[in-house]
């Protein structure tokens, strides 16, 4: 299936905020990398994004934009081409002048205006008989693309029990083209981005060829400074729909199902965050053998498509009901009637006499993206990636990077679609730092051992604290460069880091000085391993000419009545010591020696 970038980031409006990231129901459609000028930004990658509008519901920084075919609509139209008009029931809310816009868009040449309305009629009556003649139990409803997107993207397992029937726009273009002989290009005046993909999808057969979201068209009309009002109301022209216009708010499929079946069990989902958990719910629930619905009414906009994602969603909700309920009570008081305690509704009984059934039927493809995050995958350097070795800082779980739980983040950086930045609490451990050592910096290795000293005596504990640092190190910056000596200090804290233990601490005490702490580790133990240290960096050949990096090496013990100060000290004097023989001595001593 070939995936179209519609959704898309204005880079010079992303913050990297991470909004997009918290609010997107689907994993890997935001992906976090860093610009050109050093900044976090936050891209789209179509072939995760579902286009359920939900980032750009929540981005306030103006970063989130869309594309739809609002512009090739009216290029197409002023080349003179041959295009009717299908229009969303949601329209009535969202243009309240939707009859001058009809007339307005007809001066331009448009031939025809249709009510999608209609074709929701035919989608409830096609989902009511395909249930009977094909002996389904449980069916869930397809009007919303961004569901059908989800499905065959994420959870295509499912699949089958999405209903075998097109949406009410496609109902409504089959019917047109099939049984009203309409030629021509189809627009659809529509309040969802995501309509975009069901228009190219291969199983809607190329029925419908623009989608113009009540947003573009809206802002087309404004910048070309069109006068709606100084044009002719045009009205909806051939079969008058039923009730199908309540299809565009959350649960008017339930409402027109009820006209004639009141038995049927129902399920109403809306929103986003309820819309796509329930998917796996439903799955679920199937896969244990437990009873579902009989239908799921299924929205992924909390608001209908009244406020859909390709709407200003500035109408309010009981405005939306007010007019809706006036529209729908007039259409029943016309198409329903009451035959004892038979129900006859006039469009059913019109599509049961001259519609197939087969003319309406939807395929659907399997397009798994393996879109999810999998916490039992291993994730050992990714956490260490963002300096996180215990289970506690696994587990921290904010939602600073937008996921909600570490593992998550962790996950994403697995899959290279992050990075370790957006972790505030890797931010945070960056300021305890050394830039080019990697190891922790002078603040932090000295809260470190006052902490050491503390909670070590207080459970009768000790620790050895080894000081460090190169020898002749002004020589080595002099005769060969910064750069020289950069590598030298940072070989030397690869090595440290080679040779500590999870529960040591190491870091750059300044300039080419170091420091270790080695927790439950007594004097002996500690020179074995300062002299497994010194050894290894002078056997690697790092500096120019094959010349090696020595160092001396001073090592001290707590006694029982230390404070941070007096350890501190006896490991300076013992590297004094060290500095004062070095080429003339051992290279280290302990605070025990003396001169």
């Amino acid at each position: 299936m070939q995936f179209i970038e519609r959704v898309f980031t204005r880079e010079e409006n992303c913050t990297g905020c991470n909004k997009c990231i918290a609010a997107c129901p689907v994993d890997c459609a935001n992906q976090v990398y860093v610009a050109d000028d050093g900044t976090r930004k936050v891209r789209v990658d179509s072939q995760y994004c579902i286009q359920c509008g939900a980032c750009l519901k929540v981005c306030d920084h103006g970063a989130r934009d869309y594309l739809d075919d609002t512009e090739a609509f009216f290029r197409d139209l002023a080349a003179g081409e041959e295009i009717s008009v299908v229009s969303a029931p949601s329209v009535l809310v969202n243009f309240p002048e939707e009859k001058r816009l009809f007339g307005w868009l007809a001066s331009l040449g448009v031939r025809h205006f249709y009510d999608v309305s209609l074709g929701a009629d035919i989608t409830t009556w096609a989902y009511l008989r395909v249930m009977e003649r094909d002996g389904l139990s449980s069916v869930i409803s397809q009007p919303c693309p961004s569901i059908v997107n989800y499905c065959e993207r994420y959870l295509p397992e499912i699949l089958p029990s999405l209903a075998p029937i097109q949406s009410p726009l496609m109902c409504l273009a089959v019917f047109l083209r099939k049984y009203c002989g309409l030629t021509g290009r189809i627009a659809f005046l529509s309040p969802c981005i995501a309509k975009g993909e069901e228009i190219i999808n291969p199983n809607t057969h190329n029925l419908v060829q623009y989608n113009v979201t009540f947003t573009k068209l809206k802002r087309y009309v404004a910048a070309e400074g069109v006068d709606l009002q100084a044009f002719p109301p045009r009205d909806f022209e051939g079969m008058p729909a039923g009730v199908g216009l309540v299809f565009s708010r959350p649960g008017g499929l339930r409402e027109t199902v009820r006209i004639t079946n009141s038995d049927l069990w129902i399920r109403q989902i809306e929103s986003a965050k309820r819309a796509y958990p329930y998917l796996h719910e439903y799955r679920a629930r199937q896969q244990a053998g437990r009873p579902v619905p009989g239908l799921v009414d299924i929205l992924n906009c909390a608001g209908g498509c009244n406020l859909g994602t390709g709407t200003d969603r500035d109408v309010d909700l009981d405005d939306i009901d007010w007019q809706t309920n006036r529209t729908k009570a007039e259409k029943e008081a016309a198409q329903v009637k009451r035959q004892g305690e038979a129900v006859v509704y006039a469009p059913f009984s019109y599509f049961d006499t001259h519609l197939k059934l087969e003319d309406f039927r939807r395929e659907y493809e399997n397009c798994d993206v393996h879109g999810f995050f999998r916490p039992d995958e291993n994730l050992e350097t990714a956490f260490e990636s963002l300096q996180k070795r215990t289970p506690e800082s696994r587990e921290i779980n904010c939602h600073a990077c937008g996921y909600g739980k570490c593992w998550r983040l962790a996950q994403a950086l697995k899959r290279g679609i992050n990075v370790p930045e957006s972790c505030i609490d890797f931010e945070r451990s960056q300021l305890k730092y050394d830039r080019l050592t990697r190891l922790l910096n002078h603040g932090e290795m000295e809260i470190v051992l006052k902490r050491l000293v503390k909670t070590l005596h207080l459970k009768g504990l000790g620790f050895s604290l080894i000081m460090l640092d190169v020898d002749d190190f002004k020589l080595v910056n002099d005769h060969y460069g910064h750069d020289a000596g950069d590598i030298a200090l940072r070989t030397v804290s690869e090595v440290i880091s080679r040779y500590m233990r999870p529960t040591d601490f190491a870091g750059r005490w300044g300039g080419d000085e170091f420091a270790i702490a080695l927790p439950g580790m007594g004097r002996d133990d500690a020179m074995v391993l300062a002299r497994q240290i010194r050894e290894a960096v002078m056997r690697l050949e790092v500096l120019p000419g094959n010349e090696r990096v020595r160092l001396s090496m001073g090592v001290a013990e707590t006694q029982p009545l230390d404070d941070f100060a007096d350890i501190f000290q006896r490991a300076d004097r013992a590297l004094y010591r060290a500095k004062r023989y070095k080429g003339r001595g051992p290279g280290v001593y302990t605070d025990e020696e003396n001169d």
